[in-house]
């Protein structure tokens, strides 16, 4: 009898669609369930026949598929987001240690070198210390950028305050960033294993894409983040573990909805009760005569929706929809001591739909839109749908 609690799951990327990861180096990844199988397409036969019973049926194309469904934790799902965004994560803009940088209420400026050449993006947290002033220093959001001037809300409840440049000061966008780039995007495949040490059985699935991510924040709840996979094949199931040793899943902790910072348009928002963001790949598969495994795959453009409600005392994101007006959105969650976090930007949301509810309760408000690639000239915004941060990353 096996038993899911003593199941490992272990993932590796592979060097190409048909080509099994290595069996070294691969990671152990948290869930809350997962479900990786073999699918086959399977067809019956049409035959007529006086006997008034069914001839035959036929196993015909085979590919894997995966779900796995988890609670979101930094640096836990790295890999996975990378590959549904299309880029791999990369170190975040820093100024470096200068002395040039002042402050103001929600704004750095600096005298000397340049916050655009640095790289820093509208929708990161950027990371601040050295002032002597202490409201100066800590986490921030940055609003805006230009090559002089960096607009900022402060994310722990600090105050900030006028001071002029002199100290050593260090500004630095935490961890690792990542987001759906216009040129270079990759192609990640993965080789898949779950392993049942109780009964001795492994499944091990071939060239796994990521064609679905679904990230859902709601109050007083764990921020959970699921996956769907699909595949190139799956192997006979064997009675040894494939990936050696798979490194250890980490003791970081799960974000929840409550302990996070939501800014629409730049502002600081407190009456959005639940989001869901759907991230799809599209991903087609191409069966072949000659063969029972597919000859060729593709993928469509990276789509992301958008479903959330909010409180309903203004007519904001009524007429959001009514002027189709576009907005941007970025949403920070912390962990308990707000230590790490992890940030999603959107740069250009448009809704779709907004509808109240009734009842002898607080009216919410239901809305859903879709979020499309930034095409505009503002400095510090990346060309792209999403921009994800992980502080995380080293």
């Amino acid at each position: 009898m096996s038993e899911g609690i003593q199941k490992v799951l272990a993932l590796k990327k592979q060097v190409d669609r048909t080509t099994k990861a290595t069996a070294a180096s691969a990671r152990q990844y948290r869930r809350v369930t997962s479900n990786f199988q073999l699918e086959k397409d399977a067809f019956n036969s049409n035959e007529i026949r006086t006997s008034q019973q069914m001839a035959d049926m036929r196993h015909g194309t085979r590919r894997s598929t995966g779900v796995l469904n988890g609670e979101l934790v930094g640096s836990a799902y790295d890999e996975l987001i990378a590959a549904t965004l299309r880029r791999d994560f990369s170190a975040g803009a820093t100024t470096g240690a200068v002395i040039t940088i002042a402050a103001d209420v929600n704004e750095f400026t600096r005298s000397a070198g340049s916050f655009i050449t640095d790289g820093f993006n509208v929708g990161t947290v950027v990371s601040v210390s050295g002032f002597t002033t202490s409201g100066n220093n800590g986490l921030f959001a940055i609003t805006s950028v230009a090559a002089l001037t960096l607009g900022v809300l402060p994310l722990n409840e600090q105050v900030m305050a006028a001071e002029v440049e002199g100290d050593s000061v260090t500004i630095v966008e935490s961890g690792q960033k990542t987001f759906t780039p216009l040129t270079g995007q990759t192609r990640d495949y993965f080789t898949g294993e779950e392993w049942q040490p109780d009964i001795t059985v492994s499944r091990t699935h071939i060239g796994l894409q990521v064609d679905t991510m679904n990230i859902g924040i709601q109050p007083n709840a764990m921020c959970t983040i699921d996956f769907g996979l699909l595949g190139y094949n799956s192997e006979t199931p064997t009675a040894s573990q494939y990936f050696t040793s798979p490194t250890a899943v980490g003791g970081e902790g799960v974000y929840a909805g409550q302990d996070g910072a939501l800014v629409i348009d730049g502002v600081a928002n407190v009456k959005v009760t639940g989001l869901n963001l759907a991230f799809t790949a599209s991903i087609q598969q191409v069966p072949v005569i000659g063969s029972n495994l597919t000859g060729a795959t593709s993928r469509g453009k990276m789509q992301l929706t958008i479903d959330g409600t909010a409180i309903f005392d203004d007519d904001s994101i009524l007429g959001y929809f009514d002027e189709e007006t576009e907005i941007s959105l970025h949403y920070v969650l912390f962990n308990a001591d707000r230590s790490d976090f992890f940030s999603i930007f959107l740069p250009r949301v448009k809704i779709g739909s907004a509808t109240a509810n009734d009842g002898e309760i607080v009216q919410i408000l239901s809305f859903s839109g879709v979020v499309l690639e930034y095409v505009g000239a503002v400095s510090g915004v990346e060309k792209t749908t999403a921009l994800v941060q992980d502080s995380t990353l080293a």
